[in-house]
Formats: C-alpha cells, sequence, structure tokens
C-alpha cells in the first residue's frame, strides 16, 4: 500500500520531468531569440528591464501565434478536393471581403500575442529568479544555467497548469481560434 503510493509519486515526478524536458526544449530556444532581442531593445531604446522584457516577449510570441493560428487553416487548404479549381460562384468573395478578413485575423493576432505575453511574465519572473539564484549557488555555463532554469520554469507552469488551472489548455485553444477578439 505504502509501496504503490511512494511508486505513484515517483513515476508522476518523472512524466512531469519527462514532459518539463519535451516543452524546455523549443522554450529555450525560444528564450535565446528573446534574448537577443531584448539585447536589441535594452541597446537601441534605453529600456528599462521590464519594459524591454515585455515587449520582446510580444515580439517573439507575434510569429508564433501567426503560425499556430493559420496551421489547420493550410492543412485543410492543402487538403481539399478543390486546390487548383475554380471556385463555385456561390462561394466567391469580394476583395473587400477579403481584406477584411485579414485585417481582423491580424488585429485578433496581434491581441492574442499581447494576452499571452501578460500571462507569460510571471514564468519570465521566475525563470529571471531562478537563473540567479542557481549562478550564485553553481558555477557553470551560462547556457547551461539558462537551460536549467528554463527547465525549472517549465516543470512550474505545467504543475500550475495541471493542478491549479487545468482549463487553461482549453482557454489557450479557444483564444486562438474561436474567439472573436
Amino acid at each position: 500500500m505504502v509501496l504503490e503510493l511512494i511508486a505513484d509519486i515517483v513515476f508522476a515526478l518523472i512524466d512531469l520531468l519527462r514532459l518539463s524536458l519535451i516543452v524546455a526544449i523549443p522554450a529555450f530556444l525560444v528564450m535565446l531569440v528573446g534574448q537577443k532581442v531584448n539585447a536589441f531593445l535594452k541597446e537601441k531604446f534605453n529600456l528599462s528591464w521590464i519594459v524591454s522584457v515585455f515587449i520582446s516577449t510580444i515580439v517573439v510570441l507575434i510569429p508564433i501565434v501567426f503560425a499556430l493560428y493559420l496551421m489547420p487553416f493550410m492543412a485543410g487548404y492543402f487538403e481539399t478536393q478543390t486546390v487548383g479549381q475554380p471556385v463555385p460562384e456561390f462561394m466567391e468573395t469580394t476583395l473587400l471581403d477579403q481584406a477584411m478578413a485579414v485585417i481582423l485575423t491580424v488585429v485578433k493576432n496581434l491581441l492574442s500575442a499581447l494576452l499571452f505575453a501578460i500571462l507569460l511574465l510571471p514564468m519570465i519572473f521566475f525563470g529571471a529568479f531562478a537563473e540567479e539564484k542557481i549562478w550564485e549557488k553553481i558555477k557553470l555555463p551560462k547556457l547551461v544555467i539558462r537551460f536549467i532554469a528554463v527547465l525549472l520554469t517549465t516543470a512550474l507552469a505545467w504543475l500550475i497548469v495541471l493542478f491549479v488551472f487545468p482549463w487553461i489548455i482549453n482557454a489557450i485553444f479557444w483564444k486562438l481560434y474561436w474567439s472573436p477578439i
């Protein structure tokens, strides 16, 4: 009985570490791009740390949000039988319809990137805090310490998503694809 509980806890922690590692690798690559953007913004515009981090987070999130938003549309377009054929007359859209769809999509995705940047700020603060504390304790290369901080941040994010706000994954999908704005 007790051994089963201990085994469940150990395997749950292993699964959490595995899930965090899977997410930490692309998050680390995005973080490296974000740090380059952040350094450019701080140097070019002389911004404070919080403002430059927020703006660089938005800049990094905009292409990600657009790619995630457009991926199902592109996959659906390429799977249809009418690719390369003329559209039926009753389905034709005017230039104004297409322009409004593009403008509304751009505005919606920019607002989504802004919202996601606001939601990611506490995780960025935790990552910066973890990086500083790890740097004080262990003298490793800066890149390794940053990856460990990203791994800890993704583990914390998964704990929050799985146990505190389990509805957030559905909310992100709703915000990306079905929300009016």
